[in-house]
């Protein structure tokens, strides 16, 4: 098997997660209002805490949501399974597209749980039941834990327990945080992170329980449009909060941004070093644009502005961009990234190419790799 890429951006949506992933691992007393899968006139849903939540492809609608996500584009899949969830399935997956390994980003938007005990709860089985996921293929699927962002001090902790127990890479969803990442609540993560040498991840999004807007007047269609530039804040935030100067063995990732529109951010983020006063509570002694080469990455699937922009030095690109697929999703470039891959690396040295869709998600996240990859 000819392995080409390393998908730096996949999913694992709360459909796919198999029906007794949180009953089967949340203590007794809270069993009664965890997560669970019921059967409606509706189709098949999760509930917790006595409200349906969103659908589930784990009962009697499994046949129409596959379809919708794998039949559509010509992929085939067993009666009743959970493709992303299941081992077997997901690397026959990643073979397909020539992707040696994935990494697996949660569903946090979808996981609002109003008794703060719960949530927590939530959490750890949901991190545990990753954990035993990645296991069937440690090399391979990079499912990522999710820190308990509402709840910052826990989350050093947990990510130690993480990162002892086999974990490659932790996510931590920005829009659920307690506080914004410049806080001085996250010193302990941050520090947890250098320390145990396993990266934090960010995908874009939006705080958990958010509804997508109607299909109303254009509303829809302005959020998925905009959606990219929810990285934004994260990004300038974790740089001038001094958080990689005082741990620059810190890596993180910002995932689903694309890249197109970041060299105007990196560049107006050194302008603001240049124009403005100091701030003597993070100084920097590097630029931010230094910064983001240095330890920050992010991701994009298919962005011929990005790509173009890729092999320029002024554009602040080539040491921080890594590709994803976004697997299992309509609007990524499974199961077929060849076409896009042509398209946007037209005339691009392959080395290049090979370090931006293959190497560097490699290191990031401590790869082992074969040779014959």
């Amino acid at each position: 098997m000819e392995y080409k890429y390393i998908s730096a951006d996949n999913h694992m949506d709360l459909r796919w997660i198999p029906k007794n992933t949180w009953q089967d691992r949340v203590p007794a007393r809270f069993k009664e209002r965890a997560p669970r899968v019921v059967e409606t006139p509706r189709g098949t849903y999760w509930e917790w805490e006595g409200q349906l939540r969103e659908p589930s492809a784990d009962g009697q609608s499994n046949a129409a949501i596959r379809r919708e996500h794998f039949a559509s584009q010509g992929v085939e899949t067993p009666e009743g399974s959970l493709p992303p969830s299941d081992p077997q399935i997901l690397l026959a997956h990643y073979d397909l597209a020539g992707l040696y390994a994935g990494v697996l980003y949660g569903p946090t938007r979808k996981w609002y749980v109003e008794d703060p005990e719960l949530r927590v709860a939530c959490y750890r089985a949901y991190n545990d039941w990753m954990l035993e996921l990645n296991s069937a293929a440690p090399e391979r699927i990079l499912g990522l834990p999710n820190l308990p962002a509402p709840f910052p001090e826990l989350c050093a902790a947990e990510l130690y327990r993480l990162a002892k127990a086999g974990a490659k890479g932790v996510e931590l969803s920005p829009f659920d945080a307690a506080e914004p990442l410049y806080a001085e609540v996250w010193e302990p993560v941050w520090a947890a992170a250098e320390d145990a040498d396993i990266p934090v991840c960010f995908h874009i999004g939006d705080k958990a329980g958010t509804p997508y807007p109607p299909n109303n007047r254009g509303s829809l269609l302005a959020h998925f449009a905009r959606v990219p530039l929810a990285a934004a804040p994260g990004i300038t935030e974790i740089i001038f909060s001094g958080a990689l100067e005082r741990h620059p063995g810190l890596r993180v990732c910002f995932a689903e941004c694309r890249i197109g529109w970041l060299p105007f951010l990196v560049s107006w983020m050194d302008r603001q070093v240049r124009e403005r006063e100091p701030d003597p509570t993070a100084p920097l002694r590097l630029l931010p644009s230094e910064y983001f080469a240095r330890q920050v990455r992010v991701t994009f699937e298919d962005d011929m502005i990005g790509a173009r922009l890729l092999p320029e030095p002024w554009a602040y690109l080539r040491d921080s961009a890594m590709w994803g697929a976004d697997y299992p999703h309509t609007q990524g470039v499974w199961p077929n990234p060849d076409p896009v891959m042509a398209e946007m690396f037209a005339g691009v040295d392959p080395a290049f190419q090979r370090e931006i869709v293959f190497d560097r998600a490699a290191r990031f996240f401590k790869l082992e790799v074969p040779v014959s990859a």
